[in-house]
């Protein structure tokens, strides 16, 4: 894997972190909407009801929580290793621009505007910043 593809992992499991709470949010939503039906007088109490489904949505969070959980472990050891990296780069420049790029994930003209460049010149620190990383650690296996 390239160093590119590597910093731009960082955001993947971020991204999928998120999707992970909003759905985790929509579940619990929907576990709070079930709403349990009263038999009528002299009518048996239905089997695979209210339970079932308030249950069925507990453990669907509770697997999701646990996904995110190994997530997040994942996305903090991930984010060592490439703050290990950007810390590496000897320009100062290029070192706030990858870790604003790739770790606060902001965009190239919201880091433009940050540090007054224009968008043009935090490009070529990015590529810059990039071949220099690319040269430090070739291929992200020595990263590890």
């Amino acid at each position: 894997m390239n160093i590119r593809k590597t910093l731009e992992s960082y955001k993947e499991i971020d991204d999928r972190i998120n999707l992970g709470l909003e759905e985790i949010a929509q579940l619990r939503s929907l576990a709070e909407r079930v709403t349990q039906r009263l038999p009528a007088p002299g009518e048996s109490r239905p089997t695979g009801g209210y339970s079932d489904r308030v249950g069925n949505y507990s453990v669907r969070i509770a697997d999701l929580e646990l996904r995110i959980d190994r997530e997040i472990d994942d996305l903090i050891e991930l984010k060592e290793k490439i703050l290990a990296m950007i810390s590496s780069l000897d320009n100062n420049a290029e070192r706030m621009i990858t870790e604003r790029r790739y770790i606060m994930l902001e965009s190239m003209e919201t880091i433009a505007e940050k540090l007054g460049y224009s968008v043009r010149h935090i490009t070529r620190l990015h590529r810059s910043a990039l071949q220099h990383l690319e040269e430090m650690y070739g291929s992200t296996e020595k990263i590890a």
